[in-house]
């Protein structure tokens, strides 16, 4: 089986990195457990590229029905263009409540645990003017991003987990001005598609105990930034 790759997860130790894709049919695949760092950079996986491997449906409960095991992974190179849209577009919701079947208010990020959506990744694209990005208030090697989906859901200060964006954060942290050239450059393309993830549970210091929403894809057409993406 072939997926091609739309999330790479950071996540704050670099040991692992939370990957998944989609099959050119449609199919939402997250290999689990999760890749190791150090076998991602051996293998050269990247966002927008083709994976193959032997994937199967492991027992697992909402929302994280993604999970698959995995066996024999080859890294077959980038995806074309086409093909990369075609499968954001197979996995595309008109907004966070839809994809998520359930309802949540404006600015909302988290998923009680008693009331778990059937399904953990989605893609929602929007106006790129609908989008911005800033530097983490308490940590500037971290973005935070703000939007609003198509159907007027406002998300603010979501946190990016996006494994480019993440890295480029972690080298630009001392550039305000370059984390400004980024969004500018988001901004001025003529279609935006988010992929957004929930986490798996978490409990916050004010209570919250759920499923917590993230940014994990970002990703512009007709261009994108060569530095960070790899789709061709």
């Amino acid at each position: 089986m072939e997926i091609i790759i739309t999330d790479l997860t950071r996540f704050k130790k670099r040991d692992n990195v939370c990957t998944a894709g989609v099959t050119l049919d449609g199919a939402v695949v997250r290999p689990w457990p999760y890749l190791r760092f150090d076998n991602l950079e051996k293998l050269g996986i990247h966002p927008g590229g083709v994976l193959q491997g032997e994937f199967q449906n492991l027992e697992k409960s909402a929302p994280h029905t993604e999970d698959a095991s995995y066996g024999k992974l080859v890294f077959k190179g980038p995806a074309t263009k086409q093909a990369f849209r075609q499968v954001l577009e197979q996995t595309l919701f008109p907004g966070l409540c839809a994809g998520f079947e359930t309802e949540l208010t404006s600015g909302e990020k988290c998923i009680p645990v008693d009331t778990p959506p059937p399904r953990s990744l989605i893609t929602i694209r929007m106006d790129p003017k609908a989008f911005s990005i800033e530097q983490d208030s308490y940590d500037v090697s971290r973005l935070r991003a703000h939007f609003t989906d198509e159907t007027g859901m406002r998300m603010a200060y979501v946190g990016v987990t996006d494994l480019g964006f993440f890295d480029y954060a972690q080298e630009h942290a001392a550039s305000p001005a370059d984390i400004a050239k980024l969004e500018e450059f988001i901004q001025s393309q003529d279609e935006l598609f988010l992929r957004v993830g929930l986490s798996r549970v978490h409990k916050a210091p004010d209570g919250r105990h759920g499923y917590w929403i993230q940014l994990n894809g970002i990703y512009t057409f007709p261009n994108y930034l060569e530095y960070i993406r790899c789709y061709e």
